[in-house]
């Protein structure tokens, strides 16, 4: 339901996790999707203030039915001014709650804030604020590829024991079908022997892995995923990317199951 409001194209999604406002920008997902990749607690979802910047507003809300109440009022007053400022727009209109239409009408925020009700930090503050810091902290760069999956979260290891079940499962089932026709003996022999045993091999322990909860598991997806591209194999090569994406950041593969969600219910409407 979330996805039908307004003009999504410019849309950024927000939410106030603890006293931290996260952005969601260019993707599929809704909040509850969004919320769901991070890896957090599903029960307290419809607790968490939420909103979008969309059509030069900044709408929060709370709950299934996108209502709103005094902490979220309270919310829209406090966080407003930093969202401008990541906006780069200090003329951004304030509201709270939206008024459920039927399905094609554009959804309308309910209620107004007023500049002189809102309390949090102003915009010339909070870049001054930042421009302190910058020269206070050097400047720290990350790693070039940096894995965002948390090894010790549940939510995150029951789907990646799954997920690399699946991938187990496909590669036998391509493996089996690759020897029947003695497409592998012929093509690099021992070679591809080995591969293919040692990809098996490396999944059976990268399922064990996320069992236990081993720290290295998260290197052992990735190093799967590329022997599976050196097999040069077309299903290999594609699964092999997209596990890859799995093991680097769950919320890419998240994307893309909600974006062949989208396709296929479009297609189901057509």
């Amino acid at each position: 339901m979330e996805g039908r409001r307004g003009n999504m194209n410019n849309r950024i999604l927000f939410m106030i996790i603890g006293q931290e406002v996260k952005y969601l920008q260019n993707s599929n997902m809704d909040h509850r999707e969004w919320y769901n990749s991070l890896g957090l607690d599903s029960n307290l979802f419809d607790s968490i203030v939420r909103g979008y910047v969309i059509d030069h507003k900044i709408v929060f809300f709370k709950g299934f039915n996108f209502n709103y109440d005094e902490e979220v009022i309270r919310m829209a007053r406090m966080y407003s001014p930093s969202i401008r400022e990541v906006c780069h727009d200090p003329s951004l209109e304030v509201y709270c709650g939206i008024v459920v239409n039927s399905y094609g009408e554009k959804w309308e925020p309910v209620l107004r804030i007023l500049e002189n009700e809102i309390t949090g930090v102003s915009v010339d503050t909070m870049q001054e604020k930042l421009e302190k810091k910058k020269t206070k902290e050097p400047i720290e760069t990350g790693p070039v590829l940096e894995l965002k999956n948390d090894i010790n979260d549940d939510v995150f290891r029951k789907r990646a024991i799954i997920v690399t079940g699946i991938v187990l499962i496909i590669t036998i089932i391509i493996k089996v079908i690759l020897f029947s026709k003695g497409e592998i003996l012929q093509v690099r022999n021992t070679m591809d022997i080995f591969l293919a045993f040692l990809q098996i091999l490396l999944l059976v322990l990268t399922i064990y892995g996320y069992v236990k909860k081993l720290s290295f598991t998260k290197y052992l997806g990735l190093i799967v995923s590329v022997l599976l591209v050196l097999t040069l194999n077309l299903w290999d090569i594609i699964i092999g990317i997209l596990y890859f994406l799995f093991s680097v950041d769950q919320g890419y593969f998240v994307s893309f199951l909600s974006f062949c969600k989208n396709v296929v219910s479009k297609k189901k409407s057509s």
